[in-house]
Parts: C-alpha cells; sequence; structure tokens
C-alpha cells in the first residue's frame, strides 16, 4: 500500500489545519502529549514567488523561499487535491544559499520541468508571510509520527495585512487516523475550528482582492477494479473535503460559498443512504442525523440568500410601486442573522467533531462486518453500481408517479430523491461512458430545475409570512403584492413537469 507520504519521486505533505482563537493555545499547551515534548522555536519569513500573469498558481503550484534563521529552504507545493479533510500536497525542498528562488532546482526534477520553463527569468515577489512558530514532535499510536504547530503572524501584500493564528497537526510517518484521533483529542481540550485555506490562498486572496470563493466539487477517478469499500471511502470522503474547503468562504459571507458548503452535506448525506445497506447502521443514523441538523442550519441562511439576491430584485421591476425596499431591508436583518447562526455553528466544536468523526468512522467503522449481506469488502465497485443506482431511479420514479396530482411535499420529497440520484450519478460516473451520463444526467437536471423553481416559489411564501408574522404593519401591502407575483410565478415553474418526468423515466439506464 501507498504510504500517505508518497514517495521519493512524489513526495507529499499531509496536514490538518485549524484555526487558533484567543486564547485557545494555552489551553492545547496543557494537553499531555504537547507539555510532555520539548518545543522548538522558529522565526519563518517566506517570500511566496510568480510571474505577473500567476504562470505557478495556474498550474497549481506555489514557490517559496523560507528564511529560518541563517537558513533559505526553497519549497515548491502543489495545490491540494481536495478529495479529503486533510490537506494532500505534493512537496519539493532544498536548501539553497540566496533570498530569490533557484529556478534550475525545479528544472532537475521531471514534475516541474514544464513549470520551470514557463517561468525561467520572470519571477516576482508576490507576497510574504512573518510567523513565529512553536513545534512539537509527537510520537502517535502504531508508529505514527506527527509535528504538531502553532502558527502565529501575518501574511502581507503590499499594503494588505491579514493576521494568522493557527494550528497545524503534519504527518511525519505512519497512517493517517492517528492523526485524526490526535486532532479529535485536541478539539475537546481547547476551542478550534477546521480550516482549509493555506497561506498561499489567503496571500493571494489579499494581493488581488479576489480568490478564496466558493470551492465545486472535484469529479473523481477511478479504477475499474476498485474494491466497493476504498471506493466508498474515496466518494465520502470527497464530499467531506468538498464541505471543508468551503469553510473559510462560508464564514466570509460568501453566498456560493455557503450555498457549496449545503451541497457538500447533502452530498454526504446521499451518500450514505447510496451505501445504506453495507454500513454499520447505528453509526451511519447518529452522522444521517448530525448532518441533517447542520444541512438546516445552512439551508435556512441559503434560503434568505435566494429571497434577498435573486427572488426580490426579479420582482423589482414588476413591483416597483409596491416599496419591496421595505420587505427588503426586514429580509436583509433575517438574512444576517441565519448567516450569524452559520457562523456559531460552524466554528463551534460540535461541527469540526462531526466531520473528523465521520473520517474516522468512515475509514475504520463504517463498513458492516464480512458477514453481512454481500459485504462491500468482497465486490469491485464497478458490479455494485447498477444495483445502487437502480435502487436510487426506483425511487425517484415511485415518488414521480401522478407527479401532476403530487402536493408541495409530494414535489420537495421528490426532488430530494432526485437530488441524491444524481449526486450518485455523479460519485459512480467514472465507471461509465461520458455521452450515456450526459444524456442521463440532461433529463434528471431538466426536472430538477423545475422543482427547485417551484419550491423556489413556495420558499418565497414561507419567508415573507414570517416577515409578516412579525408584525410590522407597513410590510403587508408589499408583502401581498410579493405573494401575488409569487403565485403566478410558482404556476408558471410547473409547466412542463409531467413531460420531464416521463423524459426521465423512460430515458434509458445507462448502467444497465
Amino acid at each position: 500500500m501507498t504510504s500517505p507520504l508518497g514517495t521519493a519521486l512524489n513526495p507529499r505533505e499531509v496536514e490538518l489545519k485549524f484555526h487558533l482563537p484567543q486564547g485557545s493555545r494555552v489551553l492545547l499547551e496543557r494537553y499531555p502529549a504537547l507539555a510532555a515534548a520539548a518545543p522548538a522555536h522558529h522565526h519563518l519569513v517566506s517570500t511566496y514567488f510568480d510571474t505577473p500573469d500567476r504562470a505557478l498558481d495556474r498550474c497549481g503550484l506555489t514557490l517559496r523561499v523560507r528564511q529560518d534563521g541563517a537558513k533559505r529552504i526553497q519549497t515548491v507545493k502543489s495545490r491540494s487535491n481536495g478529495h479529503g479533510v486533510a490537506a494532500s500536497r505534493g512537496e519539493w525542498e532544498w536548501p539553497i544559499g540566496q533570498d530569490s528562488p533557484d529556478v534550475a532546482r525545479l528544472s532537475q526534477t521531471p514534475q516541474l520541468a514544464a513549470a520551470a520553463l514557463a517561468i525561467k527569468g520572470r519571477l516576482q515577489p508576490a507576497f510574504v508571510t512573518d510567523i513565529r512558530r512553536t513545534t512539537h514532535f509527537l510520537r502517535l499510536d502504531n508508529g505514527t509520527t506527527a509535528e504538531v504547530a502553532f502558527d502565529e503572524g501575518d501574511i502581507q501584500a503590499g499594503p494588505a495585512r491579514e493576521a494568522v493564528s493557527e494550528l497545524e497537526i503534519e504527518l511525519k510517518s505512519g497512517g493517517v487516523e492517528p492523526l485524526y484521533q490526535l486532532a479529535g483529542s485536541l478539539l475537546s481540550t481547547a476551542p478550534l475550528w477546521l480550516m482549509s485555506e493555506s497561506k498561499a490562498s489567503r496571500g493571494w486572496r489579499l494581493r488581488t482582492g479576489q480568490g478564496g470563493g466558493a470551492q465545486l466539487t472535484r469529479p473523481l477517478k477511478f479504477k475499474r477494479r476498485l474494491c466497493a469499500d476504498a471506493g466508498f471511502r474515496q466518494i465520502f470522503g470527497a464530499t467531506l473535503g468538498h464541505l471543508t474547503a468551503n469553510i473559510g468562504p462560508t464564514l466570509r459571507g460568501d453566498p456560493e460559498g455557503l450555498h457549496q458548503a449545503r451541497i457538500a452535506i447533502r452530498e454526504a448525506r446521499a451518500v450514505l443512504q447510496l451505501f445504506d445497506g453495507y454500513l454499520d447502521a447505528d453509526g451511519a443514523r447518529r452522522f444521517k442525523e448530525t448532518l441533517r441538523t447542520y444541512g438546516e442550519i445552512l439551508g435556512e441562511a441559503r434560503d434568505w440568500d435566494v429571497f434577498c439576491l435573486e427572488t426580490l430584485p426579479a420582482a423589482m421591476p414588476d413591483l416597483s410601486r409596491e416599496r419591496l425596499e421595505d420587505l427588503n431591508s426586514a429580509a436583509e436583518v433575517e438574512r444576517q442573522l441565519a448567516h450569524e447562526a452559520v457562523a456559531v455553528a460552524v466554528r463551534g466544536r460540535g461541527f469540526s467533531e462531526m466531520v473528523l468523526g465521520l473520517v474516522s468512522w468512515s475509514d475504520v467503522g463504517a463498513i458492516a462486518p464480512a458477514g453481512h449481506d454481500a459485504g462491500l469488502t468482497r465486490r469491485h465497485l464497478s458490479t455494485l453500481g447498477p444495483s445502487l443506482l437502480d435502487r436510487a431511479a426506483r425511487t425517484v420514479r415511485r415518488r414521480g408517479r401522478h407527479i401532476s396530482r403530487l402536493s408541495e411535499a409530494g414535489r420537495h420529497d421528490l426532488r430530494k430523491s432526485l437530488k441524491k440520484l444524481s449526486v450518485d450519478i455523479g460519485a459512480l460516473a467514472p465507471f461509465y461512458g461520458t455521452k450515456p451520463v450526459k444524456h442521463y444526467r440532461s433529463r434528471c437536471e431538466a426536472l430538477e430545475k423545475i422543482l427547485g423553481a417551484a419550491n423556489d416559489a413556495a420558499v418565497t411564501d414561507r419567508l415573507t409570512h414570517k416577515l409578516v408574522a412579525a408584525g410590522r404593519a407597513e410590510l403587508l401591502k408589499p408583502a401581498r403584492a410579493l405573494e401575488r407575483w409569487n403565485t403566478v410565478r410558482g404556476r408558471k415553474a410547473l409547466i412542463g413537469l409531467k413531460p420531464a418526468m416521463r423524459n426521465l423515466r423512460h430515458a434509458p439506464s445507462f448502467w444497465s
């Protein structure tokens, strides 16, 4: 089995990163394993380099020269693959004798030769990190070793500056499971929350005023003979990676970041449902409930985002005389409160404990015992996939019967099942041809678009009623006008519902 740290030709860095709130460090340094490990102190000043057109960044690489006392270390890192909670990056290091990069070192490394050619003679400083680092080297269970680092300082990009206060746990040797166990223990010791944004990403965000936004799901690639248990772990781990990649944007109030975090939670729940018959039932049920709780918190904020940023602007041209500005002002207050609730939840210990617990459980305890009916450990995912997709598609067809007579609740249930099917298809798509998958997904998306528009209308009614229920008399007239407009929108949304369901029902099952 390949080491998580890679090989000599493809060295890799694996680490967990946490935001370190004020006062937490003192508590963490009392943790027995840290208190017993002699600390090492470093003052690290790192200058990051790239070309004016960001050639390295566009290749998914960062290049820095780090000053640590009299030493100069040149480091190139690749962007994290985004398929897990722990950052996993390629990393190449060389001691050098100057403050500027030695591009020849890159030229001598096969994986970096093309990048070296692209940047030759064009490098310039991009930003600087000035960090006081305290490290503790720990020996964990099963021969695993890790470095725990407290990083405090700042990132500087021209006149822009951002404080850094982080805890990093980097795997030095062995397996990742003890790393997650250590992280869980530290979470119980002091307030922390998971983060995934690297110092390099933050530096570019400071320099450009852009970036650090929402992260989309990254497609997976599978080998044909991938074992089903390994496939489950990869698919499920990718949903958790998608979630943690959007923590930073969500906490910065980015609506799309929050939307992607909510999608990631839905993806995780869908994957648990997909493999439901092969998983530890108690653990799966417990984590589904926890995921649903956080999904509801993010969902409320997402509903207000749609109401304020999409629905009301769409209604304004038709209702310009109805003082929708008053309704918008009241809704914006609710939106900010919902985002504050999200921030409290994500920064709370329970959220990070849930994510780390899911990683640990999926790696070790999720799979049902070998004696379970056709367990995941004895089958290839490619052979199991058709039965999994059949089950999800049957649920959609069953809930879509007599679709024109479905109630609002019935359409909502159908929409949820359709979203789960879409997640399942995306997870297993690497085993099938691109064209048949695309053809089937296009029919799913057509139906989902109709159901989504109808759901937006239902949510608009709910939120409008909530605003009026607060007792503000000036909102009554614009609320009634919006309700009339929304009723027409809701009826229009359902046009084409029956043909869209029929098209999906008759679509060839590409997995059969």
